[in-house]
């Protein structure tokens, strides 16, 4: 029997955060971790932290979050349910503070030793000073956020959006008295989505989940096995902006924000297909466009029998449920034919990876709430299709893809390890010796986030 990792948590309250708590029960829920006992300040500290120290929600963020199109999610879990009889053993601490350090007590120390802890997850607290350092046997894992090539104070999220960082980065970080620093031992990138604080939010959180579940998968998101690299920044302390900085922020982002919505009042954004040869200028391309009040979306181009056809996902935006459509072409790339594709499937659907294989059409659409990667099987080509295979059961996937390469089959798709609210931020790779096989085996070093 595999021996658990032995964990132990560093918090600020007996709750966690969804994309701290998930990677974390699900570790507990495979057998491979013990979360062993959790250090918590001192209420009456952390209240007077809150009030001296810690990060006041600026007027900017809160507007942020509040002109949101999604809502923020703050659902919290109990740190109890990490542990089997439902009592997670709590430690409460007074820490020695000084304006930037937090040295754990002895006394709590002693508690920790006393645990035999292979790592300590620092989830609260400032940055550590002290025996804390060394008392579990790998040392201290902590996160870091922000852009690792500029020096900012402040929720690194608020920096990002506030000035429209395309990217910012999420690093998970080992601590310990034997390193110079520490080490990045995971590392992932979120996007700003859409001018949307909370999904920007919501997306750079999944990433740190994501890293913190595959870390004790022995697989180091975003560095070199072997190769982890000492970190150049050292804790932020995170401070509001300066002032006339946070105007500056506020101004541009409401000028930004009313530029957009009058567009949004005089015009509907609307995908639509382009079609042409990749060595002309788009300026040649022929557009299709949908009707009026749909998108179209995933477009997969294949040639049957010399007829052209685009297979591709139609969503309406009143019903906000995608199907799968197609066109036919005529050699000027005008279309000749069009209709509805049956799959047999009543939920969205998207991603309609089609291709041809031993004389036979097959599909692979995305249908994440079917809980499985379907393969179909065209029974009356363009229109009627049938499922002939579950290629991998019990995830909720997108954009799903295959190929064949010297004789193995490669299966191309995103879906979370820890949650549905992941599933679009990790890429596994799957392979197979054939097509319809009940053994289609992750390849867990090509993980990537």
């Amino acid at each position: 029997m595999m021996k658990k990792i032995r964990l132990g948590i560093l918090v600020e309250e007996e709750t966690l955060p969804w994309y701290k708590f998930k990677p974390l029960k699900s570790l507990v829920d495979e057998g491979k971790v013990e979360v062993c006992i959790a250090v918590q300040r001192d209420k009456k500290q952390a209240s007077h932290m809150s009030r001296l120290s810690k990060v006041i929600p600026s007027i900017n963020q809160k507007l942020f979050s509040f002109l949101s199109r999604n809502k923020s999610n703050t659902k919290c879990y109990s740190i109890h349910d990490l542990v089997a009889n439902g009592t997670m053993p709590i430690v409460i601490s007074v820490v020695n503070q000084d304006k930037i350090y937090d040295e754990i007590e002895d006394s709590v120390i002693e508690k920790l030793e006393a645990a035999n802890l292979d790592y300590l997850v620092k989830f609260g607290f400032r940055t550590l000073a002290g025996r804390i350092l060394s008392v579990s046997k790998k040392g201290i894992l902590l996160f870091r956020y922000g852009d690792e090539t500029k020096q900012r104070h402040g929720s690194a999220l608020y920096w990002q959006f506030a000035e429209q960082w395309e990217n910012s980065v999420v690093t998970l970080h080992l601590l310990n008295e034997h390193l110079n620093g520490d080490k990045v031992v995971g590392r992932g990138y979120g996007s700003l989505f859409y001018w949307d604080y909370n999904l920007t939010e919501h997306k750079l959180n999944g990433v740190a989940a994501s890293i913190l579940y595959w870390y004790f998968h022995k697989n180091k998101i975003g560095v070199k096995s072997g190769n982890s690299t000492n970190s150049m920044l050292d804790d932020a302390i995170y401070e509001q902006p300066q002032q006339l900085t946070a105007i500056r922020h506020l101004m541009s982002f409401f000028k930004n924000y009313t530029i957009k919505t009058f567009y949004k009042s005089l015009y509907h954004n609307n995908w639509s297909i382009l079609i042409g040869s990749i060595d002309q200028s788009m300026q040649t391309y022929t557009e299709l466009l949908p009707e009026k009040g749909c998108f179209w979306a995933d477009p997969f181009y294949i040639e049957r029998d010399s007829r052209r056809y685009i297979f591709f996902e139609s969503l309406n935006y009143k019903e906000g449920i995608g199907r799968i459509e197609w066109v036919e072409l005529d050699e000027h790339h005008q279309v000749i034919n069009s209709g509805p594709v049956d799959l047999g499937i009543s939920s969205h659907l998207s991603f309609p990876n089609v291709f041809e294989h031993e004389d036979a059409v097959y599909m692979i659409p995305e249908a994440a709430k079917t809980n499985c990667i379907n393969l179909l099987k065209a029974t009356d080509f363009p229109q009627k299709w049938e499922k002939v295979h579950e290629l991998v059961s019990g995830v909720q996937a997108a954009d799903s893809a295959v190929i064949e390469h010297n004789g193995l089959w490669y299966l191309f798709t995103t879906h979370g390890s820890i949650s549905v609210l992941t599933m679009d931020l990790e890429l596994h790779i799957y392979t197979s010796d054939k097509l319809e096989s009940d053994n289609w085996t992750i390849h867990l070093g090509a993980f990537k986030n």
